[in-house]
């Protein structure tokens, strides 16, 4: 590896000295790849609304594989309290990020800035749990006593389609026990579908359960929510909690057991596994992953709710959802177009790099024909001198060998952790002969004796340890086929003042003929290239 330039420096360093568009693609493109993410280290709180079980799996995922992590976060998660309104947390600033449910309509009709940034249970597990009297008969009336917790319109609004209006009952503070149920202090509580039925398995409590569902009123369950301001003034925090706590909850979804068992060893004095399991099982519905996108939120879905409330006098009749979802696409702005955006700037960048050097490269040829030409239209055409038409090929042969050698070349974007972001057509084609592991940083590559490099010494994880570019290294892709494609690679890590890493910027071209050519040697050791490093 030698300290050329690489042509990844190059371009950013004389870009200056280009002209206005090309200064202007120049920064947006390396701009666009540090907004594209949250500040490292940024220390968030997320209040949940209950206490620590698998109803936030997602969360818990989302902290231990990282995901946060990445996004430049250290998330915080607040286990809900008893008598505590986790709602206040959040609009009170100690948390900015909360766990709701469809009781947020009203608080945004009171006025209360808040804003669902993802619906995560397309279905409530909310219901209310009925102790049978000694008839066997289940059933509320004034002055029942009930135990509903805080932010629990959804069960109000059940109620009053059954007659009892919350007024008419005696609350009860919600202490998230069955205890007082079980031993008749209370007549009902809230509680969820996901675990109730588990825990009472065993209990000698005659009971029924009552669900809004079963009676039509199908409201969504745990929803990701923020504030205006938390949007307003951190719009790339907000997005960036959004998106790894969707992750989480795709990981968690996908490896229960795993979950299970990370649950009962941060929080053993919570559920034993048996619960924790058939408590999984039965989120699974509540998602609906199979016909719904992981946090979607349905805009008309969410008005018949409102809708619902209305017509129960619990939402004003102007009551109007804008601004109370999150639109993605909306908040991220341009940021959305970052994928097609980046590669074309990059090679709109070089496109006005080329056209410039070429004109750079072409000064002698046009003077030269000025010069020769006659006084007048009568004279005959001055021959050219050798020495100028030499200085004329010699230029035109330089410009085309630059502009070949740019257009040989290949582009690539690369997240810190493997994921390809942004590639131009010949990078690849590139991946489509050598077809390296997808998600893997460290791609098997052979260096100029053959051996191949390991994780540590690797050029692509050099410029991520260091966040210094890594320049001519040398790079022997093994195929499929038993060959090797040998390149020179050019490496230029996009980096914060904090030298913290966001991308990779890889610029590939084919190796001169003086780097090592595969040997029978080489053959043996691409034909068997580890799966990764």
């Amino acid at each position: 590896m030698t300290m050329r330039r690489s042509p990844v420096c190059f371009v950013r360093r004389i870009a200056i000295r280009l002209s206005p568009l090309c200064r202007l693609c120049s920064g947006l493109a390396f701009g666009l790849l540090l907004a594209a993410s949250a500040s490292a280290g940024e220390t968030v709180a997320i209040q949940l609304k209950w206490l620590h079980q698998f109803q936030f799996a997602g969360y818990y995922a989302a902290q231990d594989q990282g995901y946060y992590r990445a996004a430049g976060l250290d998330v915080r998660l607040l286990e809900a309290r008893p008598g505590q309104d986790s709602l206040q947390t959040v609009l009170q600033g100690e948390a900015q990020y909360g766990i709701g449910n469809t009781a947020l309509l009203a608080a945004r009709a009171r006025g209360l800035p808040v804003v669902v940034l993802a619906s995560l249970y397309q279905h409530s597990a909310a219901a209310l749990l009925v102790r049978r009297d000694a008839g066997g008969k289940a059933s509320l009336g004034p002055n029942s006593r009930i135990m509903l917790a805080p932010n629990n319109e959804e069960l109000a609004l059940f109620l009053r389609k059954q007659g009892v209006p919350t007024e008419s009952l005696l609350p009860v503070a919600h202490n998230f026990s069955y205890d007082d149920l079980l031993d008749g202090r209370v007549d009902a509580m809230s509680i969820y579908t996901t675990e109730a039925p588990y825990i009472l398995e065993h209990s000698s409590l005659g009971y029924q359960i009552l669900t809004p569902r079963a009676q039509g009123d199908d409201f969504y369950g745990d929803v990701l929510y923020t504030t205006e301001s938390e949007l307003r003034d951190h719009p790339q925090r907000a997005a960036a909690v959004r998106a790894a706590t969707l992750r989480g909850w795709a990981y968690a979804m996908q490896h229960p057991d795993e979950m299970v068992d990370l649950i009962r060893a941060r929080y053993p004095q919570r559920h034993s596994r048996e619960h924790l399991l058939y408590e999984a099982q039965h989120i699974v519905p509540l998602l609906a992953q199979d016909s719904t996108e992981l946090g979607y939120s349905d805009p008309v879905r969410w008005q018949a709710i409102a809708s619902s409330y209305m017509a129960q006098g619990m939402l004003p009749e102007d009551f109007k959802l804008d601004g109370f979802l999150y639109q993605p696409e909306q908040q991220q702005g341009w940021r959305r177009y970052l994928p097609t955006l980046l590669p074309a700037l990059v090679l709109l960048l070089i496109a006005g790099l080329l056209w410039r050097l070429r004109h750079r490269l072409l000064p002698h040829a046009a003077p030269a024909a000025r010069g020769a030409a006659p006084a007048s239209s009568d004279a005959p055409p001055a021959a050219a001198t050798p020495a100028t038409a030499d200085s004329a090929v010699h230029a035109q042969a330089a410009s085309q060998r630059t502009l070949q050698d740019a257009a040989a070349g290949a582009l690539l974007l690369l997240d810190p952790d493997g994921q390809l972001r942004a590639a131009n057509p010949r990078a690849q084609q590139i991946l489509a002969q050598a077809a390296p592991p997808a998600g893997q940083l460290c791609w098997p590559a052979l260096r100029a004796d053959g051996s191949f490099y390991d994780a540590g010494n690797h050029p692509l994880q050099l410029a991520l340890a260091t966040a210094a570019p890594v320049t001519d290294a040398i790079l022997g892709l093994p195929c499929p086929d038993g060959s090797v494609l040998w390149l020179l690679a050019d490496i230029e890590p996009v980096a914060d003042e904090r030298r913290a890493v966001s991308a990779l910027v890889l610029s590939l071209r084919p190796a001169p003929a003086t780097a090592p050519r595969t040997s029978s040697a080489t053959q043996s050791a691409a034909q068997n290239a580890p799966a990764g490093h």
